[in-house]
């Protein structure tokens, strides 16, 4: 019995001990929470109206670099269109031609992202063909309009070169070099690792290769497994031109299967022509897969009927002002994000 009554006495005094434990630590909770719930607030309320001061500076000087925008594209544009107006049979002057094109580099410089140059370069080259003729070959005048039509071509290609040293930041680029009725395959995706059979085994796939796509050695047409399927190119040389070259493009879809070429499958040719004033921010195409390339023209040799290109490909997130989506693809691409996977 005495050892029954000394457990009790025990745990009540353990008990006590608990339950006075517990109301110190309720208390130094209450203090510390009286205290740090104040700052805790205090900081965020902080941090929300530091955004919010961020933002609004952010949006106001948005605004103001978007008037300033505004104004100097409208001063330029009207500079450009308005004060080099002259009559139908007048010669424009050489310090005229030397305005335009600088007007033309300001422009681009400021509003590549917004603004399809290609039409002004055309125009300026197409006025100083026709200054050209009005002149002897070999005269003073026609080199002097000669070596602005290199200035202007320098400029567009200044333009070309920048664009593409962005886009390719989110993709790659490939240059090459044709001949009149060469064709050259161009794979616009990285090959690293990837392979196609031979008759001696199989060997690594190049990026840039001669001859078509279609006489890449492959494996099984139908190898029985789905992998992964990539774009590719051919571009054939069909003319070329003082300032631009005529090429056919006919687009593959190259599929893989542990890493080796599998099937190849060819899309619908396409002509048009690549010239020195096309920008691949504006002069892009669309892939299958939602990639995107642009060619475009590095030189020409007109003797040999040869030309440079280089090839950039750039994921599908970019999109210019030209390829917007539509409202009605802006919900649709919500509404499959909004639901659960």
């Amino acid at each position: 019995m005495a050892e029954d009554a000394k457990d009790k006495t025990g745990r009540r005094d353990l008990w006590g001990k608990t339950e006075s434990l517990a109301k110190i630590l309720a208390g130094i909770a209450v203090s510390i929470g009286s205290i740090a719930i104040p700052y805790i607030i205090g900081k965020t309320s902080e941090q929300s109206r530091r955004a919010q001061v961020y933002m609004q500076v952010m949006s106001e000087r948005e605004k103001a670099d978007t008037a300033i925008r505004q104004e100097m594209f409208k001063t330029l544009l009207t500079n450009y269109l308005g004060s080099f107006e002259v009559k139908k049979d007048a010669r424009e002057s050489e310090d005229s031609f030397r305005r335009r094109i600088m007007f033309l580099d300001l422009l681009n410089l400021n509003f590549q992202e917004y603004l399809n140059s290609k039409p002004l370069f055309e125009d300026v080259y197409a006025r100083l063909e026709r200054a050209k003729k009005r002149d002897k070959k070999g005269s003073t005048e026609y080199e002097t309009m000669e070596k602005l039509q290199e200035d202007l071509i320098g400029v567009a290609k200044n333009v070309a070169s920048r664009q593409s040293s962005m886009l390719a930041l989110s993709g790659l680029s490939r240059p090459f070099d044709l001949t009149r009725g060469e064709v050259v395959c161009v794979r616009l995706y990285p090959v690293d690792n990837l392979l196609e059979s031979t008759a001696a085994g199989d060997s690594p796939l190049e990026g840039v290769r001669k001859g078509s796509c279609s006489d890449a050695k492959q494996a099984a047409k139908d190898p029985g497994t789905t992998g992964k399927v990539f774009s590719a190119i051919d571009v054939e040389l069909r003319s070329v031109s003082d300032s631009a070259a005529g090429v056919k493009v006919t687009p593959y879809e190259e599929s893989f299967a542990s890493n080796i070429l599998t099937s190849v499958k060819r899309t619908k040719a396409i002509d048009f022509n690549v010239s020195y004033f096309d920008l691949p921010y504006m002069d892009n195409t669309r892939l299958f897969d939602g990639s995107r390339f642009a060619l475009v023209l590095s030189s020409i040799q007109k003797e040999d009927e040869s030309a440079d290109f280089n090839v950039i490909i750039f994921k599908g997130d970019f999109t210019s002002l030209r390829d917007r989506p539509l409202f009605e693809e802006m919900l649709q691409k919500l509404n499959q994000e909004a639901k659960p996977g």
